[in-house]
């Protein structure tokens, strides 16, 4: 995820986030490492605005929410991450 970090922090890099780390957690889910019968029950991914205000956006903050379902029992594991983006290359 280091090239996010040249990109404009808005909802196209926001899209390709989601994509990238749905992507990854879809790999996981076909090997067997996630419960749930159905991506949707396994796993998500959610990058917008409900997670990146204004506020973050302005600090070159984007805010990415990854929450899955472990094949071991556990509860659901949500991990809140943030990456620098929109910053130029000096």
């Amino acid at each position: 995820m280091k090239w996010v970090v040249f990109e404009p922090n808005d909802e196209p890099l926001w899209a390709q986030i989601r994509l990238n780390v749905g992507s990854f957690l879809h790999d996981m889910f076909r090997q067997g490492a996630f419960q749930g019968g159905s991506p949707k029950e396994a796993y998500f991914v959610k990058c917008d605005t409900d997670t990146t205000t204004q506020s973050d956006i302005n600090r070159g903050i984007v805010n990415i929410h990854v929450g899955f379902a472990p094949s071991k029992p556990a509860e659901f594991v949500v991990i809140k991450l943030q990456q620098l983006a929109g910053q130029l290359a000096v």
